[in-house]
């Protein structure tokens, strides 16, 4: 029976980086495919899917715990959270500085979704195998692979520091979603491009506007520091 690896995380925190960096591993089916909404998949059909391969892996479809707001789904995500358990599917929780992620994308990202997908980092720990900073992703590639190695016993074929020489064009060229946000005024550029430092750091305050209270800038603040993103920039 293959095992199932579950990537979770709030949106741009590299969870589709990370799912296409897999491609440099063995016998793994990466669901990054037409039939998955181009790279994400629900956790039921996640459990549903079956492969030859030794691995499947798979990146979540919200809404899903670790990656949305709490308060609006907290029944759904504590029965999502028994599933995983009963099906022993391993998870990858990708985690990101809060500034950078809500000044992405044309804010695509609320302050609320991000502090709550940090606060679920806590809540759900036990059943996160590793978390992975993106920063780390980016700045030492092959260590947070040899991490992935020892957790899973997963065999790789190439270097994730190769990133991304060994994935296939077509990847960066269908996804549907890719596509439909390279039409807006705000795109980001999703094209094929090697990893580097350039990624990380936006400008310190700017995030402070985007925040709806003093509360919520307070908690967001209070996360940033309990994940030790206070030095950063």
């Amino acid at each position: 029976m293959s095992k199932k690896i579950f990537i979770t995380g709030c949106a741009k925190t590299g969870t589709t980086l990370l799912l296409r960096m897999f491609y440099a591993f063995k016998s793994t089916d990466v669901l990054y495919k037409e039939g998955f909404n181009g790279h994400e998949i629900s956790l039921d059909d996640f459990l549903e899917y079956e492969s030859d391969n030794n691995f499947i892996i798979g990146k979540r479809l919200p809404p899903c715990l670790l990656s949305n707001e709490y308060y609006r789904n907290k029944t759904k995500f504590k029965e999502q959270k028994k599933k995983i358990i009963d099906n022993e599917i391993g998870i990858i929780n990708v985690v990101r500085d809060g500034r950078d992620v809500v000044l992405s994308d044309g804010g695509y990202v609320t302050p609320q979704r991000w502090i709550d997908s940090m606060k679920q980092s806590k809540e759900f720990k036990d059943i996160v195998n590793i978390e992975i900073k993106y920063e780390d992703l980016l700045t030492e590639p092959d260590n947070i692979q040899q991490q992935l190695v020892d957790a899973f016993g997963i065999e790789k074929e190439h270097n994730f520091s190769n990133y991304p020489d060994y994935v296939e064009d077509w990847v960066y060229e269908w996804n549907p979603s890719i596509l439909k946000r390279k039409k807006q005024s705000t795109h980001t550029n999703y094209d094929k491009r090697a990893l580097n430092g350039a990624h990380i750091g936006r400008n310190p305050t700017a995030y402070v506007s985007k925040c709806t209270s003093r509360e919520q800038l307070a908690e967001f603040n209070k996360q940033l520091s309990d994940f030790n993103y206070g030095n950063i920039f």
